[in-house]
């Protein structure tokens, strides 16, 4: 259903579709709140111009550029707290390495975090009611207004300012409006608040979220510990276990579609939910277990045209801190029953902290930070 072009993500589609079938509408007046339109509310051919200008800056070359960088950060940041023999691997690790790799590859200031992170942990909510609603559209249009103060001051080098140069040299003379295969300034300021509020909590949550379902197994972890080539099937089960989204925003149906024996009418909404899938039974032998020789697979970043754009970053960023943590923490185990870690709702479920302690490093005389 994912690559099936018959279930359709563009809003005023979608507003059109609803209409027709007497159904009421999903975004009100069938506009999307901010600037522009992000990639998820989009379909060919818009979807398409606009992922071919942005491919190119998340390829697996650009994020290999990047490795040398998240390998020393996570590194760091573990060592930070190798002699105190205890930590908390949400705010001293995870967080830090996602939000730092985040500005490094967008472009933004380091310390920006305090300005635009509780803008983001608001549209990551799934609070009910018209107040949270409202609370929303503020913090999208908080996030559309920083990044236009952003690019007012010159971005820093990385893909806001690639993405700025690419709308620049692709206006119109007498309109401003792109060419053909350019894009426009709100659909740079879309793809700004795309990266925001998808480009680091997820992956946060993905390294605090692994991290917590290997230890809250110790035999799991010592299989990793003792082994780590298999660092790389441990951040696919992670992925697997954890997605960063797990129930994706409803598609529409833009014409009567039989699946999987139900009819779907046009202008229906069908909610993909990759958690479900990631564990169905049909496909995985065990599918609470853990595949650390062969990883099955898992659709935890989508799938066709609306695959993760960060999937490649994100995966170097969970290995990274993986065997920083492996090769840096001796005796590392929960500091809680697992059942006491604290899961928040919301789009992408945020583990609230993840306390760990270890046999304590000594630091060599001289080097202490």
């Amino acid at each position: 259903m994912l690559s099936d072009p018959r279930f359709v993500r563009d809003v005023a589609r979608v507003a059109r579709l609803r209409a027709e079938a007497g159904h009421h509408p999903v975004h009100g007046s069938g506009v999307w709140v901010g600037r522009g339109t992000t990639l998820l509310h989009l379909d060919p051919p818009d979807h398409t111009r606009i992922r071919r200008a942005v491919n190119p800056l998340f390829a697996a070359r650009r994020a290999d550029a990047h490795r040398s960088m998240i390998d020393e950060l996570a590194t760091t940041l573990v060592s930070r707290c190798a002699s105190s023999g205890r930590a908390d691997l949400v705010c001293d690790l995870a967080v830090p390495l996602a939000v730092a790799v985040l500005c490094e590859v967008a472009g933004l200031p380091s310390d920006d975090h305090h300005r635009f992170g509780h803008w983001v942990r608001q549209v990551h909510r799934i609070d009910g009611g018209a107040e949270a609603g409202r609370r929303t559209v503020e913090a999208i249009d908080a996030l559309d207004r920083y990044l236009e103060d952003r690019i007012a001051d010159g971005p820093l080098p990385g893909v806001l300012a690639e993405l700025v140069r690419q709308a620049r040299s692709s206006a119109g003379p007498d309109d401003g409006l792109p060419g053909d295969d350019g894009l426009s300034e709100d659909e740079v300021i879309a793809l700004g608040r795309d990266l925001l509020v998808g480009g680091y909590e997820s992956t946060a949550n993905l390294i605090s979220g692994g991290l917590a379902l290997l230890l809250a197994e110790p035999s799991r972890y010592a299989r990793v510990h003792g082994d780590p080539s298999t660092i790389d099937a441990a951040v696919e089960e992670s992925l697997r276990h954890v997605a960063p989204f797990p129930l994706l925003e409803a598609r529409h149906a833009a014409e009567a579609v039989d699946l999987g024996g139900v009819l779907v009418a046009p202008g229906d909404a069908v909610v993909v939910d990759i958690a479900a899938a990631n564990r169905d039974p049909d496909r995985f032998a065990a599918p609470d277990g853990w595949h650390l020789e062969t990883p099955p697979g898992h659709l935890s970043f989508g799938h066709g045209a609306h695959h993760c754009l960060g999937a490649v970053l994100a995966r170097r960023e969970a290995h990274a801190a993986f065997r920083a943590v492996i090769t840096g923490l001796d005796d590392l185990r929960l500091a809680c029953s697992p059942e006491d870690l604290v899961w928040e709702p919301g789009l992408t479920p945020t583990l609230r902290s993840l306390p760990v302690k270890f046999t304590p490093r000594l630091v060599p005389s001289g080097k202490a930070s």
